[in-house]
C-alpha cells in the first residue's frame, strides 16, 4: 500500500469532527483497542450515526472511527484489501496494501506496518458485503510518522457497517 493509501484512511477518519458521545461502552459498531496500556473506544458520530464507518474504495476496505476524550480528538483507521482471507491473520505491511493507523492530528500519528520495520496482525472474521458489515481484530506496534516513537496498540477490535454512500461529519 502506497502512502495514498494511508492518507485515504486518514481523511476517512478525520470525517469524525464533531461528536456526539455514546453511553454504551461497546455499541453495535465500533473500533476499540488498547493504545499503550490505555482504553481507546470509538465514541464520535458520523453522518450516519454510528460510531465507526468502512467503505470500498479500489478494492481495499477502509474502515475509520473517531475518540472524543479530554478536549483531545483521535482516529483509527484500518485499510486493507477486500480479497482478504477470512479467519487468518496476516502481518500487517503497506506493501501488501494493508495498515493500522492511531491519528492523533490530520498530519501526525502512528502507524503499524512491517515494511517501517514494526510489527502487527489483522485478522478480519467477516467481511459480508450484502449485509454491509465488516469485523475482525488487530495488534502491534505502531511506529511515529514524525519522531519515531513507538506505542503498542493491542486488544483492537472492530465492527462497521460498510457505507455504499458518502459519509460525511455532522
Amino acid at each position: 500500500m502506497k502512502t495514498s493509501t494511508f492518507f485515504l484512511a486518514v481523511s476517512i477518519g478525520l470525517l469524525f469532527g464533531c461528536s456526539k458521545s455514546s453511553p454504551d461502552p461497546k455499541p453495535d459498531y465500533y473500533v476499540s483497542a488498547t493504545i499503550d496500556g490505555k482504553a481507546w473506544m470509538s465514541n464520535v458520530t458520523n453522518s450516519q450515526n454510528t460510531l465507526a464507518a468502512a467503505t470500498l474504495s479500489q478494492d481495499l476496505v477502509v474502515i475509520a472511527a473517531g475518540q472524543e476524550a479530554n478536549n483531545t480528538n483521535t482516529v483509527i483507521a484500518i485499510a486493507f484489501p477486500k480479497s482478504i482471507p477470512l479467519n487468518k491473520p496476516i502481518a500487517i505491511n503497506s506493501t501488501q496494501y494493508s495498515t493500522v493507523a492511531y491519528m492523533l492530528s490530520s498530519n501526525e500519528g502512528y502507524a503499524i506496518d512491517a515494511s517501517k520495520g514494526v510489527t502487527g496482525t489483522l485478522t478480519v472474521t467477516r467481511l459480508d458485503e450484502t449485509a454491509g458489515i465488516v469485523e475482525g481484530n488487530f495488534s502491534g506496534e505502531g511506529l511515529h510518522n514524525q519522531n519515531g516513537s513507538r506505542i503498542s496498540i493491542a486488544n483492537g477490535q472492530f465492527r462497521s457497517i460498510i457505507y455504499k454512500t458518502n459519509v460525511t461529519p455532522p
